[in-house]
């Protein structure tokens, strides 16, 4: 809380305080091994707070679940995690404005409809509006009118087949994406990033989509947009983007391609 005084109070008399101003809040749902808590907050203007909170995947799914991207982006998973956000009869929640789900690959891995089922699950829990990294990566390639993506992932080849067939459906001509495999995703390189960047590059695309939320980009998307001259899109830029799009705000630079853009209508992935 802010105390401010008036002439009165400079002389001795009584202070006037102005009301606390609760900014806007966006609940963050994390897989245990991304530690981009950093970068997300790096994103955030400082009227926006980021409430960060990691999913319980449980070992025990193999028989029910194909994928282990499949557990994180089912019900069982993402309601609980949203749930904890809010608050029950023994104690008041977060209550952000919004919640997102930041994995790409759990929300693309079954398509639009998958990706839709996830927001279903996060409302369902009490979300006021639910966004996932896909569909955020949707919004901000519609948003630039792209094209044709050059795709880029630290992912296996059956996982991009997925990713591919994923922004095919949602109107995007893709190319053939090569595997750029990383073993340890949340301490790749600044040199493995733009690795992947190198073998995505295709001088036809009108942008580039480095896909994967738990790799750190955020200072490299000024040096491939340059050396590429196509607007460069990573997971979490375009969550960052879009979840303070949808409470109407902006994201914390100014040079940022998507940084005046707002959600577009047309997208196929509205955070309803």
């Amino acid at each position: 809380m802010v105390t401010r005084l008036d002439n009165s109070g400079l002389a001795g008399g009584a202070a006037t305080r102005s009301e606390a101003t609760i900014g806007k809040r966006i609940g963050m749902l994390l897989v245990p091994d991304t530690g981009l808590d950093a970068e997300i907050w790096e994103w955030c203007p400082q009227t926006v707070t980021p409430i960060i909170t990691r999913l319980q995947v449980p070992d025990n799914c193999a028989e029910e679940f194909a994928a282990v991207d499949e557990v994180i982006g089912s019900s069982d998973v993402v309601e609980p995690a949203t749930r904890s956000l809010f608050g029950n009869r023994m104690l008041g929640g977060t209550n952000p404005d919004i919640v997102v789900l930041n994995c790409t690959s759990a929300s693309f891995v079954r398509g639009l409809e998958g990706e839709a089922s996830i927001r279903t699950s996060m409302l369902r829990a009490g979300a006021p509006r639910a966004l996932t990294t896909s569909g955020a990566v949707v919004g901000a390639l519609t948003a630039l009118n792209a094209r044709k993506v050059a795709v880029g992932t630290p992912y296996d080849a059956e996982t991009n087949q997925a990713l591919a067939k994923f922004l095919l459906e949602a109107g995007f001509e893709v190319g053939s994406i090569p595997t750029t495999e990383i073993q340890h995703l949340d301490h790749a390189s600044d040199n493995q990033i733009r690795a992947i960047a190198a073998a995505a590059y295709d001088k036809h695309a009108s942008a580039m989509f480095i896909s994967c939320a738990a790799l750190r980009t955020r200072h490299l998307i000024q040096e491939l947009n340059a050396r590429y001259q196509v607007p460069v899109i990573t997971s979490l830029q375009a969550t960052m983007w879009a979840a303070l799009a949808q409470v109407n705000e902006r994201v914390a630079a100014s040079d940022h391609v998507l940084h005046s853009l707002q959600w577009p209508g047309s997208a196929p992935l509205l955070p309803v």
